[in-house]
């Protein structure tokens, strides 16, 4: 290298030291350092390796806030006696407490890879329950016990792991802490039990007994407001086994398990069963099945005699009678069919067949329900009849492709009938006094998709519905049309077919509006959220009454007759009805259009001057002779981004033209001037306005012209 850039090398290194010696730094004189401005201890843009935070004597790193000791991370150590074992190694195991407090008490430093330590001034730092397998997890430390969440190495064996949850009570056999699974929700303030209480849902609980045993508690024991008495004890609820033993049947064994009146499974030897007379009954076992009541029957009785069931004057094959009185049962028969066959399979089968060379049949029913009026006449006293109650009832882990509590199905193959339903309702009243009268009522929810009502029809035919109606239809929700809706509008049906007189006169008295529905006053009618547009009813039915009407929507109640919802009356609007107006008024408008048109081309041609100067300015045009009134025309009428308004001044005077919103609101002046008499043009830039209809108004010494101009969208 020259000497002369040595030197100036030399220089530049001196002169970065010098830079260097007097930036500000990071100290540790007793105090720190003063923030006043940004100042900040990290690593800035374009570092190339990861910040440090590093001592390089075997020292621990501390972290305190408000002067006040917070956490710690340990330096290489080995503490000398832990819960009396001896050389726990702690190298880097992190510490978090609120104080010093933890620290001033052996072994001075935290039990596992993080501490979550109370502090204080006794310290909690409890190692009764410390074991030396609880390095990899979290401790916790207060209220003078421990615990312990995390890995547990099984000692030589490599690989082998339990995942652990140990909680530590204080020394002695009598055990008083428990280790429960809380779960909670949002807060409640008038909950006192449930998860959103204060003090939140218990699901299960440990509690140590004795040493050497723990009982399991299932349940809100904090709301039973004592602890499980047994190895398992379940609070509430009910005990499921889902799969039972596969082993041979005992048949040796003569213990079988009961349970006492506190809940509690013990047992108790098999009764002894004396020999019973196969014939004592009248019923015969035929192979393997029981049977009686036939022709051939071993035992009696024959084919001709009838089988009762809680009456000794039995009106069928079988009949069943049962009085609630003598036992509290759900059913008079009960049939359970367990199943794993693919094809169709009956809990109940029964069959209606006109026998061969008999009378036709006039009414078959292979299933009558009746449900009868029997004992007080009070309303009050039944909460509900139903003649046929179907319920399919699925509790477990299953799948099916199809679930239905009823199903109708009417198959034919042959024959001629008038008529075919595959499920028939009627709700009918014939003098009693009824709220509601529902042929059909359908209600689902919580599936994917739930449809209350559903209809399907393959066929795409003049006469092929998924549903038909005859009547008026109430829906509270929104109905989507995929291809469309027509509504019955033939000539055949109408007469005294009369032209809608002004019906821009009309529309323009109607008012659309933003609104919101009161979704939560009225969850009854499925209103949908956001921001709704349309019409009020009441403003419309002042205009036009006969697109409004009065109707009803019903009462909502549950199963059992209580009502959820009121009902309530409301208006309705006819929004399809207001298209022919609409029609109508968009057909006078181009009327109007038009006629402005052809005046304004015919004030054009006798005035040719009537153009605005170069600079965007009026400029007048000679007036003709034979004018004399007063006008203004706008053209073109709609536009777009700009018009031209042209205006007549039959004798000199204060001219202004303004501009206004429909409903009136002033939006300024275009032009305001002495003028003399003739024709003027102005050209009006509306690219800054929205779409709509505005009002012009050409003023001259009071008198007073308005014309309907309307912006459209490009």
């Amino acid at each position: 290298m020259k000497t002369k850039e040595l030197l100036l090398a030399l220089a530049g290194s001196l002169a970065m030291q010098m830079a260097q010696a007097q930036q500000p730094y990071w100290n540790s004189f007793p105090g720190g350092n003063v923030i006043t401005t940004n100042e900040w201890l990290g690593a800035d843009y374009g570092s190339l390796i990861p910040l440090r935070i590093q001592t390089r004597a075997n020292q621990p790193i501390d972290f305190s806030t408000a002067d006040r000791f917070r956490a710690r991370i340990n330096e290489r150590v080995t503490y000398s006696s832990l819960n009396t074992f001896p050389n726990i190694p702690a190298d880097g195991f992190t510490l978090i407490t609120p104080d010093m407090g933890f620290l001033n008490q052996p072994p001075r430093g935290p039990f596992s890879r993080l501490h979550l330590a109370e502090g204080g001034e006794d310290g909690n730092a409890e190692q009764w329950g410390y074991r030396p397998w609880q390095r990899n997890g979290v401790t916790f430390t207060g209220n003078t016990d421990q615990g312990y969440i995390g890995q547990k190495f099984r000692e030589g064996g490599e690989g082998e792991t339990d995942m652990v949850i140990q909680w530590s009570d204080n020394p002695g056999v009598d055990k008083a802490d428990r280790l429960r699974f809380i779960f909670t929700s949002a807060y409640d303030y008038g909950a006192t039990t449930g998860m959103n209480s204060e003090e939140g849902l218990e699901g299960m609980r440990l509690w140590p007994t004795w040493e050497n045993r723990i009982n399991v508690g299932i349940g809100d024991f904090y709301l039973y407001g004592g602890d499980p008495t047994e190895r398992l004890h379940v609070r509430d609820g009910r005990v499921r086994i889902q799969q039972l033993p596969t082993d041979p049947e005992a048949t040796t064994l003569d213990q079988y398990m009961v349970v006492d009146h506190d809940g509690v499974v013990k047992w108790r030897h098999l009764p002894t069963v004396p020999p019973v007379d196969p014939c004592a009954s009248g019923w015969s076992l035929v192979g393997n099945n029981p049977v009686t009541a036939y022709n051939g029957n071993p035992c009696p009785p024959q084919g001709s005699r009838r089988v009762g069931i809680g009456t000794d004057d039995p009106q069928a094959k079988l009949d069943v009678t049962h009085t609630e009185a003598d036992a509290l049962l759900p059913s008079g028969v009960r049939v359970n069919l367990l199943t794993n066959s693919s094809t169709w399979h009956n809990g109940v089968n029964s069959t209606v067949q006109p026998m061969v060379g008999g009378a036709k049949l006039h009414f078959a029913t292979a299933v009558q329900a009746n449900l009868y009026n029997v004992g007080s006449a009070d309303a009050s006293t039944h909460t509900g009849a139903f003649a046929v109650f179907g319920r399919n009832n699925l509790t477990q882990n299953q799948y099916l492709e199809r679930s239905m509590a009823v199903h109708g199905e009417d198959y034919t193959t042959a024959g001629s009938i008038i008529k075919q339903y595959g499920g028939h309702f009627e709700a009918q009243n014939d003098g009693g006094t009824v709220g509601e009268a529902h042929g059909v009522y359908g209600r689902a929810w919580g599936a994917t998709e739930n449809y209350s009502v559903y209809g399907g029809n393959p066929g795409n035919g003049v006469n092929d519905w998924a549903g038909y109606f005859e009547g008026n239809v109430n829906v509270t929700g929104t109905g989507y049309y995929v291809n469309g809706i027509f509504v019955c509008s033939d000539a055949q049906f109408k007469t005294n077919i009369q032209p809608l007189e002004d019906p821009m006169a009309i529309i323009t008295q109607l008012q659309p509006h933003r609104y919101d529905f009161l979704t939560d006053d009225f969850p009854q009618m499925n209103f949908p959220t956001g921001g709704q547009v349309g019409l009020v009813a009441q403003e419309l039915e002042a205009v036009i009454p006969a697109l409004v009407n009065d109707t009803r929507i019903s009462a909502v109640t549950d199963s059992m007759g209580v009502e959820i919802t009121p009902a309530v009356n409301y208006k309705a609007v006819n929004y399809i009805g207001l298209v022919p107006y609409l029609i109508g008024a968009v057909q006078q408008q181009q009327a109007t259009i038009a006629q402005m048109q052809t005046q304004l081309d015919q004030c054009c041609a006798a005035n040719p001057g009537m153009a605005p100067g170069g600079d965007g300015s009026l400029k007048s045009a000679p007036a003709q002779e034979n004018v004399q009134e007063q006008r203004l025309v706008i053209h073109p009428n709609p536009f777009t981004d700009h018009t031209t308004l042209s205006y007549f001044v039959p004798q000199a005077g204060k001219v202004s033209l303004q501009v206004s919103t429909s409903d009136g609101k002033p939006l300024g002046t275009l032009r305001e001037e002495q003028a003399e008499a003739g024709a003027f043009t102005y050209e009006w830039n509306t690219s800054k306005l929205a779409s709509g209809t505005y009002f012009c108004t050409f003023m001259l010494d009071g008198a007073v012209v308005v014309k309907r101009a309307v912006k459209v969208a490009r």
